[in-house]
C-alpha cells in the first residue's frame, strides 16, 4: 500500500478560465520545502499559502495548512501531489487549485459530506475503470452502480483479492473499506488521505499490469480522475471567490525574489 504518512514525513477537470501562463515558473513539486527554491517551486498546499497572501510555511502535515484551507480536502490535493511522478502532469493537475484551496474550510458536516462524494466517486470512476482495464468487467459495472457508501461497502467486500497485479495484495481494496470506515466515523481528514491511497495503489497496479503497454496511460487518467473529484469536492459548501490569477502571480513572484535573496544571503559551504 502507498505509504503517504512516509511522505509526509518528509523534511480532467479544471477550470476552463484558469490561466497558466501568469504561473508558469512556479513548479508544483512533491514534498515539503523550507523555502521556495529561487526559480520558484513548492507543493500544492505551499503554493495556495503563498497565493493567498499568507507568509510562507512548510507544510509538513495537514496541520502546517491555514484554518482557512478545508482540512480534507487540503490533505486531498496532497496525496495527488505526492503521488504523480510526471512534473508536467502534475502542475496541469494542480495548479488550478492553488487558488482556490483558501477559504475552504466548512463545518465537519459539510467536510463530510465533502468527503462522501469523493469515496463514491473513488468507488464509480476510478475503482470502476481500473476494474475494467485488469478485465474484471462484472465487478466494474457494479462500481459504477454505487449510489451509498452502504453499498460501496458491500461490494468491496465482495471484490477480488487476488491476481490484481504481479504481487497479487488487496491494497486499493483494503484502503477504500478504510476510507469507509473513517468516513463511518466522523473521521473525515483520515478518510480523504485514504481515498488518496486508493489512487496510487491502483495506479501501481495498472502500470505493471502484464501484457499492457498501455498502462501509464491508464494510470494518467485515474490522475486526472482523482483532480476531477477534487473539483467536485470544492463546489460542495463553503466556496471563496478564486483568487485573481494576476494577484496570485503577484505574491508567487514576490515570494521567488525572496526566495533568491534568501539563497544569496546563505554563507557559502565548505568544499
Amino acid at each position: 500500500m502507498f505509504d503517504f504518512n512516509r511522505l509526509l514525513n518528509w523534511n480532467a477537470a479544471q477550470p476552463s478560465s484558469f490561466d497558466f501562463g501568469r504561473m508558469l515558473n512556479w513548479k508544483i513539486l512533491r514534498g515539503s520545502h523550507e523555502f521556495p527554491g529561487p526559480d520558484g517551486g513548492t507543493c500544492v498546499n505551499e503554493a495556495a499559502i503563498v497565493a493567498a497572501g499568507y507568509a510562507y510555511r512548510p507544510v509538513r502535515r495537514i496541520e502546517d495548512c491555514p484554518q482557512s484551507f478545508s482540512r480534507p480536502l487540503a490533505l486531498y490535493a496532497m496525496c495527488i501531489n505526492e503521488i504523480v511522478l510526471d512534473d508536467r502532469l502534475r502542475a496541469e493537475l494542480l495548479m488550478p487549485f492553488v487558488t482556490r484551496l483558501a477559504g475552504s474550510a466548512d463545518t465537519p458536516e459539510v467536510e463530510r459530506e465533502r468527503i462522501a462524494l469523493v469515496i463514491r466517486r473513488t468507488m464509480t470512476d476510478i475503482l470502476a475503470d481500473a476494474l475494467d482495464f485488469c478485465g474484471y468487467r462484472r465487478e466494474a459495472r457494479r462500481c459504477r452502480g454505487v449510489t451509498t457508501l452502504d453499498a460501496a461497502m458491500a461490494i468491496v467486500n465482495q471484490l477480488p483479492g487476488r491476481d490484481w497485479h504481479t504481487r497479487a495484495d488487496r491494497s486499493p481494496v483494503n484502503a477504500i473499506a478504510m476510507a469507509i470506515q473513517d468516513y463511518q466515523g466522523h473521521r473525515s481528514v483520515e478518510a480523504a488521505q485514504f481515498a488518496g491511497t486508493v489512487i496510487a495503489d491502483l495506479a501501481e497496479i495498472v502500470m505493471l499490469l502484464p501484457g499492457r503497454p498501455d498502462g501509464r496511460r491508464a494510470a494518467e487518467a485515474l490522475y486526472r480522475q482523482g483532480a476531477a473529484i477534487l473539483a467536485a469536492a470544492l463546489k460542495i459548501g463553503r466556496q471563496a471567490p478564486p483568487i485573481a490569477e494576476d494577484v496570485a502571480a503577484t505574491r508567487m513572484e514576490t515570494a521567488k525574489r525572496a526566495a533568491r535573496a534568501h539563497a544569496g544571503a546563505e554563507p557559502a559551504r565548505a568544499a
